[in-house]
């Protein structure tokens, strides 16, 4: 079975995202006018999983919702976006996650009350049959489960595209050494390896690690270390409506490029068109995302 016809598992969050916007960000103790107010449903890995699947791949997504509307709205939500959602677990009494979106001019961060994912048991893992898929992308499950993904992963030989966020970055060093790709935005790189992400830091960190270690830029774009050497995407020039999700699309954009057996710089240049293209539109899923639309001829640069 080739690559692209073959099944890739993700493992993580699914919740429900409030977005507040305002005009100003105010001073402690003081307010601000609300100015836009929606929500939507969230969570790394029903984004991913969401934008895998208009990518063309056939997708599992292992989460913990709680039996509450919400949860079953979202489960319901991803089956009929061709997601398979046979891995994922509702637990009796909790309460499905939601995640406040706090959006300033030039700004903007995330609140979460993660409800049902804190409860999630590692033990859930031993039934997921890891050999059955050609990549795991894993995001931010509760650190025994994640460490749990990245062992039975190992024993399976499939390669793991993990993206841990904020909560866990600080720990990467010490965790990470058994995924094949390690992906982090700015402010995650800098709580893991102590730096900013320049070129000459992330080749240094890259040769000193079994693993690409890529890094989101925002606006800017991405880059990837990997032995050593530093490849860059700039990112295409849009018009930014929400930017919620936009990792998540990166990092569906770069595992369907590796299911389809392209290099390392095409992989890196199809994240960055997916991440670029999800803040055009609003909510986390990039909606009407496809193929062709990662695909577009677009530079990488050689970084020395």
């Amino acid at each position: 079975m080739s690559r692209a016809a073959a099944r890739v598992l993700v493992v993580g969050s699914l919740n429900t995202d409030l977005i507040i916007r305002t005009d100003t960000e105010p001073p402690d103790d003081g307010a601000a006018r609300v100015t836009g107010l929606a929500t939507a449903s969230g969570g790394h890995g029903g984004n991913c999983a969401t934008v895998l699947a208009a990518l063309g791949c056939r997708v599992s997504l292992a989460t913990v919702v709680g039996d509450d509307a919400e949860g079953a709205a979202m489960l319901a939500e991803l089956a009929g976006a061709g997601v398979d959602t046979e891995p994922s677990q509702t637990l009796p009494g909790a309460s499905t996650g939601r995640v406040f979106i706090p959006v300033y001019p030039g700004r903007r961060h995330m609140l979460m009350h993660r409800g049902a994912t804190d409860l999630w048991d590692p033990k859930s893992c031993e039934t997921v049959p890891f050999d059955a898929y050609a990549a795991v992308v894993l995001f931010d499950p509760p650190e025994p489960v994640a460490l749990r993904v990245l062992e039975l992963a190992a024993e399976a030989a499939t390669p793991v595209f993990w993206n841990p966020g904020g909560l866990q970055a600080a720990r990467l060093p010490g965790q990470a050494a058994s995924a094949r790709w390690l992906a982090v935005n700015r402010a995650e790189y800098r709580a893991a390896f102590g730096a900013e992400p320049d070129a000459r830091h992330l080749g240094g960190v890259s040769r000193g690690r079994d693993q690409t270690v890529v890094v989101t830029l925002g606006p800017e774009g991405a880059m990837a270390g990997e032995a050593g050497e530093v490849r860059r995407v700039r990112s295409r020039r849009v018009d930014t409506v929400d930017a919620t999700g936009a990792g998540d699309a990166f990092a569906a954009g770069f595992v369907a490029a590796y299911l389809r057996g392209r290099s390392l710089p095409e992989a890196l240049r199809w994240g960055a068109a997916a991440g670029a293209y999800a803040v055009t539109v609003p909510g986390a899923r990039a909606p009407g995302l496809t193929l062709a639309e990662v695909d577009k001829p677009h530079p990488i640069e050689e970084v020395p």
